[in-house]
């Protein structure tokens, strides 16, 4: 699976901003790559409370799941031999621009248009072999940078469709971006009619959508509907299940179906996760996503058969990077970790004891690891290649510690502990969001969602 190096090189550069720490993985700076890149074992090592160890016997991973990347690399090879060159050299434009893009939200620019651009660049540098389409919105992120003036347009809705994220040019980036806006205005009624959601506004309709992007065949298209088929998952649920935008007219049978397709038709009855299919060897094979499973049971209120097997699972995978696991180049980031306390969570009332002994380990691990190298004195977090903006780098580690419990006792399912420096960490937390809120890289919807997680509106 292709890197996320030129977004890594891009935050490298922060490092010599002021008041600004981030966190690399880019190879050539060898010491930023020995501190972050360590097995989460290693944290274990510095608090003997971490090193507690259990007898529970973790689940066999299927071999699809373990040789994701590698797999996944060779079919955009054989789609184009080419490939590995061709990516290389626009990845090496866009690590400059995205220097730029990061060091402006920084400095506490308006930089709306260049992120959604950017994002949209991330995709395309993942999961396709589309070099045109590459070319053209690396043609766009210089012409964002060049027009600063342009940049609050792409806050405000298209009058075409009624979608937001008007620098954005895929359809499921639009309705991203729409979820965000309606999700931090929830009192705004929109000024156009939202249309763009009528593309999926019917039981047929949205069933051939997702089946379209469920089942990806790599050499034949050269694309890895992976993060399409995940981002439309979360942000279309929200939508539907949620009456988003309030005065749209939902097909009535929409929300059945959708219920219908995602827990009888596109799950994984081996090991209870979602994720994405992929035509290999004459058949199609699954691949596991923890994003994809926390997006769902989250969105369906932990309302989902076999809970227990979710957390067998997600305990197997541990050690395995994303998309399957928990991990981001070997090591732990805010983003993964949320979505595995929160599956935790849901599925704790259903746990064995076995089970609840092995996530209390992990999730003390991963807590120490946030409060020790990723939350920093001045109350923000360490950006991470799995941040696609500064924004939602610091939203992901609040959001971490928010659904562990950490600023709520009550809602610390996982142990009895007392933390009493949690009363100035969330005062540091809190004033430095709301010192950046203006110049949120993600238009200031993941800033708001901290401040309701943090209390403090």
């Amino acid at each position: 699976m292709p890197d996320d190096s030129f977004k890594e090189f891009a935050l490298d550069q922060l490092n010599t901003l002021p008041n600004v720490r981030t966190r690399t993985w880019f190879g050539g700076f060898l010491a930023s790559l020995l501190l972050f890149t360590a097995s989460p074992a290693a944290w274990a090592q510095t608090d003997p409370h971490l090193a507690a160890t259990t007898n529970y016997i973790f689940a066999s991973v299927p071999k699809s799941d373990i040789e994701y990347e590698d797999r996944t690399e060779r079919e955009f090879i054989a789609f184009n031999p080419n490939y590995k060159s061709l990516r290389a050299e626009r990845a090496d434009k866009a690590q400059a621009l995205g220097r730029q893009v990061f060091a402006r939200e920084a400095a506490g620019l308006n930089i709306l248009c260049s992120h959604q651009i950017l994002f949209e660049l991330d995709w395309l540098l993942s999961d396709t072999a589309d070099f045109k389409k590459m070319d053209g919105r690396l043609r766009d992120l210089e012409e964002s940078l060049a027009h600063p003036e342009n940049q609050a347009g792409a806050g405000e809705q298209d009058p075409e469709d009624g979608s937001w994220g008007r620098c954005s040019s895929e359809w499921f980036f639009k309705v991203n971006a729409s979820y965000d806006h309606l999700a931090a205005n929830k009192n705004e009624k929109p000024r156009y009619a939202t249309h763009f959601l009528d593309r999926i506004n019917s039981p047929e309709k949205l069933t051939n959508y997702f089946l379209s992007v469920a089942v990806s065949d790599i050499p034949r298209t050269g694309v890895d509907n992976l993060r399409e088929f995940n981002e439309s998952t979360a942000n279309l649920m929200r939508l539907i299940l949620r009456d988003r935008p309030t005065d749209y007219a939902y097909d009535p049978q929409l929300k059945a179906a959708l219920t219908n397709l995602f827990l009888q038709r596109l799950r994984n009855p081996a090991t209870g996760f979602w994720g994405e299919s992929y035509v290999r060897d004459g058949r199609v094979q699954f691949v596991d996503s923890l994003s994809m499973t926390f997006h769902i049971i989250s969105f369906l209120g932990g309302d989902v058969p076999d809970l227990p097997k979710v957390v067998d699972h997600t305990l197997a995978v541990k050690d395995l990077d994303y998309p399957v696991g928990w991990l981001r180049k070997g090591g732990y980031c805010n983003h993964h970790e949320m979505d595995v306390v929160t599956l935790f969570k849901f599925a704790w009332p259903q746990a064995s004891a076995a089970q609840k002994q092995a996530m209390t380990i992990e999730i003390q691990k991963m807590l120490h690891w946030c409060l020790t190298e990723s939350l920093q004195p001045d109350g923000s977090f360490k950006v991470d290649s799995s941040d696609d903006s500064i924004e939602e780098g610091n939203s992901n580690g609040v959001s971490f510690l928010s659904r562990l419990g950490y600023f709520d006792k009550s809602e610390r399912f996982w142990t009895t502990q007392d933390f009493p420096e949690v009363a100035g960490i969330r005062e540091k937390i809190i004033a430095n969001i709301k010192k950046h809120l203006a110049s949120g890289g993600a238009g200031g919807a993941y800033y708001q969602g901290a401040l309701k997680d943090l209390k403090s509106e």
